[in-house]
């Protein structure tokens, strides 16, 4: 070999070793790059699945709570609806009093009202059930009422209807039954 052959020949093997330096180099920056694009969207993915996961369970709650209150809701109805259901029947029993408990019933709401010339209004058929001196002092009306009794006194009319009285008296008459119906878990 002459000299110029060793000459190529170190040059040949220079470029092969800075052509591999910068190949090695290259392949380097490369598999660096692949491994932090990994890590980004690892780390991306991950987000999105922590998102993801927290988004499904804050859906599984409402869900759950949404479901709590429905199911809450419809026991509260069907609570409310058996209430009704028992005070409607309690009216109705009412208005078919017999004679003597109707008595009592009239005789007991008199005694907290005053001696007085008003007109008392009775349910029909009743009006036998009583003599003068019970009523203190009311003049019985030929009109009757459907059930319990009326008062009128001038311009103003004191009404003992059952269904009046059940009215004023109705959210204490609910407790009464819900508490009687249902357990203090129940209600």
């Amino acid at each position: 070999m002459n000299n110029l052959d060793l000459i190529l020949e170190s040059i040949k093997n220079k470029a092969e070793e800075e052509k591999n330096q910068i190949l090695d180099k290259a392949k380097a920056e490369a598999d660096e790059l692949v491994k932090e694009a990994n890590k980004k969207a690892e780390a991306e993915a991950k987000v999105i699945l922590d998102n993801a996961k927290k988004e499904s369970e804050l859906t599984l709650s409402n869900e759950k709570l949404s479901s709590s209150r429905k199911a809450r809701d419809i026991k509260i109805k069907a609570k409310n609806e058996l209430i009704n259901e028992v005070m409607g029947k309690v009216l109705k029993e009412l208005k078919n009093l017999d004679r003597p408990a109707y008595k009592r019933f009239v005789l007991n709401r008199l005694n907290e009202f005053p001696h007085s010339n008003a007109e008392i209004i009775l349910k029909e058929g009743m009006e036998y059930a009583f003599n003068s001196s019970e009523l203190k002092g009311l003049n019985v009306s030929n009109e009757t009422t459907d059930d319990g009794f009326i008062i009128r006194d001038g311009n103003v009319t004191y009404d003992n209807s059952f269904s009046s009285i059940i009215d004023y008296e109705k959210d204490e008459i609910k407790k009464i039954i819900s508490d009687t119906l249902f357990t203090k878990e129940e209600i």
